[in-house]
């Protein structure tokens, strides 16, 4: 295991906010303290950035809690990655120097985690430290596996050319122009899924949020898509179908079921868009 030079810290002017809180009426003491108007207090942002080589790397996880994640696709042979740290409360920068990212290779694969300070309990969670986020952006070849894990944030990855594995528990997923096996996985957010041309292996799931998952009419696709509280629309007519074709599930296949497709969600429809000449899904409508 190799630990990865630390990232070099920019830091950014805190942007003035101001928090306020309604006072509310005691209750045994404490509740009365946690209701107690905020202080004025600032954010704190800061920023950190770094290149590393990835000669003999194929694959790249990042495990965040709180905070965006944005995977961008380059032709260059290194990993860019970029981190914003912020903190909200009334003991930001004693946050953001508590707040870690550790980035380490192991083996054939760099790890990113984001630590976040410990809260300490109740009076933890009074002091502010709950405030802490960190976004990403990152850059790297088309060809390296990603991973990505957040449970507080939207996911955004573009490009890609390898298996994609993406997983939020509060926030949307969105993946453009992908060229590969994909598995997403989120809670509380819609999910929309374009391929570059004609889909791949694909598993998507969420609970309260539509899916929408576009490709080629030149796909070969066995479909298995099912929503409780919504709609399953498609615009591939002449699906062949095994079982039972309504408006909560449809299974079957369409020119051939090379590659699978699974979808499901509880509250949202179902989508599956066929691209047009120029690789573009008609808008949902």
């Amino acid at each position: 295991m190799v630990l990865l030079q630390p990232l070099p810290r920019i830091r950014v002017p805190a942007a003035a906010a101001v928090r306020a809180a309604s006072v509310a009426s005691l209750l045994l003491g404490l509740a009365g303290l946690a209701a107690a108007p905020a202080a004025r207090a600032e954010d704190a942002v800061e920023k950190l950035e770094k290149t590393y080589d990835l000669g003999g790397v194929n694959k790249v996880r990042l495990q965040n809690v709180n905070g965006s994640v944005h995977v961008f696709s380059w032709d260059k042979g290194t990993f860019r990655l970029e981190a914003t740290k912020r903190c909200r409360g009334s003991r930001t920068e004693a946050c953001l120097k508590e707040t870690e990212i550790k980035v380490v290779k192991v083996g054939p694969t760099i790890d990113v985690e984001t630590i976040l300070p410990k809260q300490g309990g109740f009076f933890g969670f009074l002091s502010g430290s709950r405030g802490a986020e960190v976004s990403y952006e990152i850059w790297l070849p088309a060809a390296v596996v990603v991973d990505i894990e957040t449970v507080n944030g939207r996911i955004l990855a573009e490009k890609r050319g390898a298996t994609l594995s993406l997983n939020t528990v509060n926030g949307s997923v969105r993946v453009e122009q992908h060229d590969a096996a994909l598995k997403v996985n989120t809670v509380n957010g819609s999910v929309e899924v374009g391929f570059a041309g004609t889909l791949r292996p694909a598993e998507v799931e969420t609970v309260n949020g539509s899916v929408t998952v576009s490709c080629s009419k030149a796909s070969s696709i066995q479909y298995e898509l099912q929503t409780v509280n919504g709609r399953i629309r498609s615009d591939f007519t002449g699906l062949t179908v095994e079982g039972k074709w309504g408006p909560k599930e449809a299974r079957g296949t369409y020119n051939g079921g090379r590659d699978r497709l699974a979808v499901e969600t509880v509250n949202g429809e179902v989508r599956l868009l066929a691209l047009d000449e120029k690789g573009v899904a008609a808008p949902v409508r």
